[in-house]
């Protein structure tokens, strides 16, 4: 088996940028990129993964899953609230990583209608991007939403 990259990540083995968002004893929510990369990543693109190493949907137990859907409601509605989101995509997709995860991205205001779609938000050349620094910014305004 490979060495499981989400695995490595909830062990210390690599930060995410930003740090953890929120977690409980099922779910840890970071932001999308790793801390140091040199890419920049679309602001408030966030990822909830298991602690438990499982494949996906219905290889959970029923408590992951509540974790996981309380997780990405409270953080839909965070980014709404705290990042003015118009809408937050969330899906699970690809076995590229084969450890649940569930990818939230947030439509912004002005975002062009070709865009709409989860896969497209990034590729709009001007879709809100940025560096670690400001990755950990968007992450700190998160965990303050969290605690209000």
């Amino acid at each position: 088996m490979q060495p499981c990259f989400i695995c490595s990540k909830q062990r210390g083995d690599m930060k995410s940028a930003g740090g953890v968002i929120y977690e409980d004893e099922h779910v840890s929510v970071s932001h999308m990129g790793i801390s140091g990369e040199s890419q920049s990543a679309y602001l408030g693109y966030l990822i909830i993964e298991t602690k438990r190493h499982t494949r996906g949907l219905g290889d959970l137990t029923d408590e992951e899953a509540s974790a996981v859907f309380v997780a990405t409601n409270r953080m839909s509605r965070i980014l709404r609230d705290s990042l003015q989101a118009e809408h937050v995509y969330s899906y699970v997709r690809g076995d590229a990583v084969p450890h649940f995860h569930m990818h939230l991205i947030p439509r912004y205001a002005g975002t062009p209608e070709p865009f709409w779609h989860p896969v497209q938000l990034a590729e709009w050349p001007d879709a809100p991007r940025g560096n670690t620094s400001q990755i950990v910014q968007v992450c700190s305004q998160l965990r303050a939403a969290m605690t209000n």
